[in-house]
């Protein structure tokens, strides 16, 4: 007999809200999570830019986004501290690339969507930054672009993710969950209906399922296994002949502190939130961005570079030197001048799990799997979202009830009846 009802590989983000939340809906069932890690959320997910925004043009983005907002939100309301602050979000933009996107605007603002225009003047006065970058002599080389329009977002900021991941690990583990960190799934049983005691078995006629996990010698049944592994979702599927629907890529964040004036003066400008300091920033184009922290008195800088940058699975990927001196330094210091000179005191590489067909989470089942995963970097914004809907598919249901009451169709995030729309907003 199965001694588990639930099994999870992975304790990022995503597995351990999906095993908070099928404890939550029913306490009863023995719910074990696994992890190669020696801790919880130790993988990509703690190389997380721990951002978060409540503004997307595809209502399946804003419904995930959003919902989970909101949850994280009543959480610190009650007393839970997951560090939350609400820095907002400016996007600069070019005159010509904000009316493409007029209209899609108007459409988000209908739906309810909030935020503020700010002229360049504004810009200027309030960031001190070069808003004509494209008109020097380095602009036609790097692709730089005026600015001439932000586009402000008051509901979005940051999130401290330990503290988020130590919430779903503290109330799962409340609840009667088990863990089991540091050990590695090295295999997913597969095994007939009906066995038959066949060498080789189960063969094709035969009707089969997932029934366990295999780690070295050690075998653990289950009824259900949840495979929520992020970018080594793979190395467990492949051997089972089932896709996971994502790949690996790489993505750096560089530290740069705030230790001139010049560069205290852009962290804490003001007349932009309630923080009382720059917004998360997003540069016209190349797109990079510019996250303020506060409790380092530093910036996290990032460039999220797709063409040329290799789907590939690394271990323990590293930050690129270079990627930083030739590649974001140039552009940042262009645009934001207080940068020249400054060096990053720390950085860190990660990897997303990118779904390449329309970037958004899948969430699918099939003979007793669940595959969950996907996130495209977005999974800390939306996983308490991902948590209900996974669960919703564990105990058998069409709908998952999102935080809130609104209701989301497990399938939209499958494969085969699968339904989102196309993001107009990704930076």
């Amino acid at each position: 007999m199965p001694k588990y009802d639930a099994i999870i590989i992975g304790a990022g983000i995503l597995g351990l809200a999906t095993a908070y939340h099928i404890k939550r809906e029913k306490p009863n069932q023995k719910v074990l999570v696994i992890d190669k890690k020696p801790a919880a959320g130790q993988g990509n997910t703690a190389k997380s830019g721990g951002m978060f925004r409540s503004f997307f043009y595809s209502k399946t983005n804003f419904k995930l986004a959003n919902s989970s907002i909101e949850f994280y939100k009543r959480l610190e309301e009650s007393g839970v501290d997951l560090g939350m602050r609400w820095t907002g979000y400016l996007w600069l933009f070019q005159e010509d690339q904000y009316k493409r996107l007029e209209a899609d605007l108007k459409e988000m603002e209908r739906r309810g969507g909030e935020f503020k225009l700010i002229d360049r003047r504004e810009i200027e006065e309030k960031l001190n930054i070069n808003t004509k970058a494209g008109e020097s002599e380095e602009a036609e080389i790097m692709n730089l672009k005026n600015i001439d329009v932000g586009l402000l977002v008051p509901k979005a900021g940051k999130i401290d993710v330990e503290k988020l991941v130590a919430y779903y690990e503290r109330e799962f583990l409340r609840m009667g969950g088990e863990v089991i960190y540091g050990t590695e799934v090295d295999e997913i049983i597969v095994e007939p209906e009906i066995k038959l005691e066949l060498p080789g078995e189960p063969y094709f006629w035969q009707e089969a399922k997932v029934s366990g996990v295999r780690m070295g010698s050690k075998i653990i049944r289950g009824k259900k296994i949840i495979v929520a592994t992020g970018v080594w979702a793979d190395q467990l599927l492949d051997g089972i002949g089932v896709d996971s629907y994502q790949k690996p890529k790489k993505r750096q964040i560089f530290v740069v502190k705030a230790e001139e004036e010049k560069l205290k003066r852009l962290l804490y400008a003001e007349g932009f939130n309630r923080e009382g300091c720059i917004p998360f920033t997003i540069l016209p184009y190349p797109r990079i961005y510019v996250k303020p922290s506060i409790e380092e008195e530093a910036f996290w800088i990032g460039y999220a570079d797709d063409f040329n940058r290799p789907f590939q699975l690394e271990e323990e990927p590293q930050p690129e030197e270079n990627y930083y001196r030739y590649g974001i330094y140039p552009v940042l210091s262009a645009y934001m001048p207080q940068f020249k000179d400054a060096n990053p005191i720390n950085a860190w590489a990660g990897q997303y799990a990118i779904n390449t067909f329309d970037g958004q989470p899948v969430i699918f089942g099939e003979r007793n799997l669940i595959v969950v995963g996907a996130a495209s970097g977005s999974g800390i914004m939306k996983a308490d979202a991902i948590g209900r809907i996974a669960s919703a598919l564990y105990f058998g249901r069409e709908k998952a009830e999102l935080y809130g009451g609104e209701e989301f169709k497990v399938e939209h995030l499958g494969i085969k009846n699968r339904y989102v729309e196309r993001e107009e907003f990704v930076i």
